[in-house]
């Protein structure tokens, strides 16, 4: 951190005086205040807070616009753009349009089945059972297959295995998308990430940027959230119904029928 003027000013000030002159001008020691703890408390309570407000959440749609940083061989960094929309009814149905440069994916659950479905007619479909959290799970494990955002569903969630952040801290207040926030930094085993949350009393997230420390590039991704809780899902939005002539694909890894 750059010193302030006036320490730059004496520092350069004492080289040309008397060692004598030096020390009858020091100031009388004082002591150092305390440092401030890594993460800190008030930085936590925000972030368990908005994980135990989106538990509670029996419904919603979010629409999300991100932004992720690709860094070519050549150390150049292309950035990356696409739009996510979640419907969600917990705590076993969700339905994703993933929008951006190869074009349109559609991922479904309801509870029996999940399904991929791309615009050009072809699907995948697989029975699964459990939660959302399971399905999330299952869907990278078994398929290679990682849902955008998945904070949004394992924040203050028991289940998730997410490391707890080691240092926290307000950095102030902010807008995002005209609604009033609070802006927060943390940083976990090799990762850096910021979340603005709505100062209201729904402390729902309305920003994320996540950079990864592992890579010394270090990318980014930033994605920003608007809101729905009071969604009116369709009958049947939940549960994939293939249009005429679309073809059934496997999964990756997945064995053939025999």
């Amino acid at each position: 951190m750059p010193r302030p003027r006036t320490l730059l000013l004496a520092a350069a000030l004492a080289g040309a005086m008397a060692p004598q002159a030096v020390l009858a001008a020091s100031p009388p020691k004082t002591p150092a205040p305390a440092a401030a703890p890594a993460l800190d408390p008030a930085a936590a309570a925000a972030l368990d807070r908005m994980g135990a407000y989106l538990r509670s959440l029996k419904a919603f749609d979010v629409h999300v616009e991100t932004a992720s940083d690709v860094i070519l061989n050549s150390g150049q960094r292309i950035q990356t753009e696409r739009t996510v929309d979640y419907a969600v009814e917990t705590p076993n149905r969700l339905a994703a349009r993933i929008e951006g440069p190869r074009g349109v994916v559609n991922l479904t659950y309801d509870g029996a089945a999940f399904t991929v479905a791309g615009e050009d007619g072809y699907y995948a479909q697989a029975p699964l059972t459990g939660s959302i959290s399971t399905l999330l799970g299952k869907a990278y494990t078994a398929y290679g297959i990682d849902f955008p955002l998945q904070d949004l569903f394992r924040w203050g969630d028991p289940s998730a295995v997410t490391p707890r952040p080691s240092e926290g801290f307000r950095v102030g207040s902010a807008k995002v998308g005209g609604v009033a926030t609070d802006h927060y930094a943390f940083r976990q085993p090799g990762v850096d990430f910021q979340v603005w949350i709505d100062q209201g009393d729904k402390p729902l997230p309305r920003k994320m940027v996540i950079t990864s420390l592992t890579d010394p590039a270090q990318p980014q991704y930033v994605a920003v959230m608007s809101w729905n809780l009071a969604p009116r899902h369709a009958d049947g939005q939940f549960t994939f119904k293939p249009a005429p002539g679309a073809k059934k694909i496997r999964f990756r890894d997945e064995p053939a029928a025999k």
